[in-house]
């Protein structure tokens, strides 16, 4: 009986050991979809008004992030963060038609993605954000500590996350977010039905980032996300509304669903981010 129920074990627990093992080396191809900009595709949008690119450097490399602003006085500067498969220019248009006129937005793309160097991790994604604000306000004439209270944060999805991570580098209490997670770990239940937290290694915690607002005081983050969103269930934002009252701010779009609330939503967004500028 006994080599029966070894031979069972093994054959039970050798194709699931084999998922796992595929899961964990493989997963930063589960998370990010980087892509390169066309031959032109930043020169004709720096060819645009109010535009310029701010270089950087970083242990990973050379970097790129756009700045964006309809106006040679901004009185705030937007931290953007777009999508696992998006490139930070593709908010460029929208932001410009629907941003707050009197702001600027800085666009920031991951190691990795567009003309940036290196790989998305989470080590290097805080290395780009740590060199990317400061290269920026330095493009405006602005400096830290003195113009901190000028700066806020507008994330998409994984760009959620990664504009938390810099609202904890920097101090940042006040943003948007559309359609965040909780943590990437819980997001494996959302994937897969099955908790696999355990062996994700490219974390992001949201939770955690809320947390760290609320401890701090005087926080808003305004939250918002689609009914019907099929990748990120809006059960997610649901809990984070539910367990930071004090912090969260959160609008649930009917009908909407995870890459179209900047249409469908368009003007509950513009209303979230006037609150959240003051």
């Amino acid at each position: 009986m006994r080599p029966l129920l070894r031979r069972l074990a093994i054959l039970i627990l050798a194709p699931l050991a084999g998922v796992l093992a595929l899961l964990t080396g493989c997963q930063g191809e589960l998370i990010y979809f980087p892509r390169p900009y066309g031959p032109d595709h930043v020169a004709r949008w720096e060819a645009g008004p109010g535009t310029t690119v701010v270089h950087y450097e970083t242990a990973d490399g050379k970097q790129q992030a756009y700045l964006l602003s309809r106006t040679v006085k901004p009185e705030r500067l937007w931290l953007v963060g777009g999508g696992n498969a998006t490139l930070a220019l593709e908010w460029s248009d929208w932001l410009r038609e629907n941003g707050p006129p009197r702001d600027a937005w800085l666009l920031i793309d991951l190691p990795g993605y567009g003309n940036c160097q290196g790989k998305p991790r989470p080590a290097s994604i805080r290395r780009s954000v740590q060199a990317a604000v400061p290269a920026a306000m330095d493009s405006l004439g602005w400096s830290l500590p003195a113009d901190h209270d000028k700066l806020r944060f507008f994330g998409h999805s994984l760009g959620s996350a990664v504009t938390l991570m810099a609202a904890g580098e920097f101090d940042l209490r006040r943003g948007v977010l559309l359609s965040p997670f909780t943590s990437s770990m819980a997001m494996t239940e959302a994937m897969f039905g099955v908790g696999l937290g355990f062996i994700v290694w490219h974390r992001f915690d949201n939770r955690a980032r809320l947390q760290e607002l609320a401890d701090r005081g005087n926080a808003e983050i305004h939250i918002l996300h689609g009914e019907q969103d099929k990748v990120i269930p809006v059960s997610m934002s649901r809990e984070l509304a539910r367990e930071f009252p004090t912090v969260v701010r959160f609008t649930e779009i009917p009908g909407g669903r995870h890459n179209d609330l900047q249409e469908v939503a368009a003007g509950e967004i513009r209303a979230a981010m006037e609150a959240a500028r003051k």
